[in-house]
């Protein structure tokens, strides 16, 4: 299905034409050709990152920047402060020292905390403005096995071709309002192959174009919209989308994740809304062998690929960014993660979950009550200092 001009006007992103996309499930694929792309990089590498944290995967990274600067090729770093708060000093200094451009985005301090909210969500690793990836996974040791826990799951998605260079003006665009000009050789990209797609990004404010987009996509699916998210905290919009599309006769399902969690509190606040998607026949997956951190979403015959989740709180506050699509073979792709996915996940049954002890019940309805209150009070703060700003004049904030 094509965006109606309604849709084509919310992003300021076209959609492009001779691209090739590769979609790269688990750790062990992704990471090694990450690393390769990285190593034979020649003009120049943008990393933009919110989850980066010393230890075993970050010093491969780090040697490999390192290796650029020495070749003469330029390593730009944009991290998010609060995201990078595992990476200790020793590295940070070595960062610096190997002669790497290093911006932190939004530093955050408890001292304005509401300041601090909004957070860099985007993962994208960008080489010669020729080549990119996308998708869920952080730098982080959590991506590693070790007798305590299984390496999390996640999706990236490679891509070569025009494509490219929406994601590169993005990444030089945040980078020029934190910290001023950045010199980039000119670039002249020619056609990768046959596929198309597009950049969405959900920015500060109401520019929420991946919400918009999935909202369109679900509420005009017919045949199935499988969505596949590491932190569920929907929005009553999504709910009554995924519910209609259900009474339409597609085929809606939710890969979620289980038992392993980095945020348990995020994922019982969650479980709050299972019984009104059950009752409804939407199907809930749980994954089971470790902690399912992508963000990929399927419908019908198109997708959706990035850093983005389906949470109120994250929608709210990040900037995030995905690879829209709606190409035959990339969405063949992705339906095949998603089945080798829900085959190792444990389906929700109602009648399983009317099942769940009072206490469980209790803990969901607490937890989602702290987060919508917390929600509630963040917008009323931003809509003051709108009006505040708007009164006095002042300029926007940086995005």
């Amino acid at each position: 299905m094509a965006y109606n001009q309604d849709m084509a006007a919310s992003n300021p992103y076209p959609e492009r034409e001779g691209n090739t996309f590769r979609l790269l499930a688990g750790a062990e694929n992704f990471l090694p050709v990450m690393e390769l792309a990285i190593h034979r990089a020649r003009r120049f590498v943008l990393f933009e990152q919110y989850l980066m944290s010393s230890g075993e995967i970050a010093d491969r990274f780090l040697d490999a920047f390192a290796g650029c600067v020495q070749r003469g090729v330029p390593v730009y770093m944009l991290i998010d402060h609060f995201g990078a708060r595992g990476l200790t000093a020793s590295d940070r200094l070595r960062i610096i020292h190997a002669g790497i451009s290093i911006l932190f985005y939004n530093p955050a301090y408890l001292s304005h905390f509401f300041r601090g909210l909004p957070r860099n969500h985007c993962k994208v690793l960008l080489i010669d403005g020729e080549l990119a990836y996308t998708g869920g996974a952080g730098i982080t040791d959590d991506y590693v096995s070790n007798e305590f826990r299984p390496a999390w799951f996640d999706v990236m998605v490679e891509m070569r071709g025009p494509v490219v260079v929406d994601w590169q003006e993005q990444f030089v665009h945040v980078w020029q309002h934190w910290d001023g000009a950045i010199d980039l050789p000119e670039v002249e990209v020619e056609k990768a192959g046959g596929q198309r797609g597009r950049l969405a990004v959900s920015l500060r404010g109401l520019r929420k174009y991946i919400r918009r987009s999935l909202l369109f996509r679900i509420r005009h699916a017919t045949e199935r919209a499988w969505l596949g998210t590491a932190y569920w905290i929907p929005s009553r919009k999504i709910l009554w989308a995924l519910r209609a599309a259900k009474r339409r006769g597609a085929d809606v399902r939710l890969l979620l994740p289980g038992p392993f969690n980095d945020h348990p509190a995020v994922y019982h606040a969650g479980q709050r809304y299972y019984h009104y998607l059950l009752r409804h026949g939407i199907r809930i997956f749980e994954y089971q062998p470790a902690f399912m951190h992508a963000k990929f979403y399927l419908c019908d015959t198109w997708c959706s690929i990035g850093s983005c989740n389906i949470d109120r709180w994250g929608l709210r506050w990040n900037l995030e960014a995905n690879l829209e699509s709606d190409d035959a073979a990339l969405c063949t792709d992705v339906e095949t993660c998603f089945n080798e996915a829900f085959a190792q996940a444990k389906e929700i049954t109602l009648e399983a979950w009317l099942k769940r002890p009072a206490s469980s019940r209790l803990r969901e309805w607490l937890l989602n009550y702290v987060d919508l209150m917390m929600e509630r009070y963040s917008l009323r703060r931003e809509a003051r200092r709108i009006h505040a700003r708007d009164r006095i004049g002042e300029p926007s904030k940086k995005p």
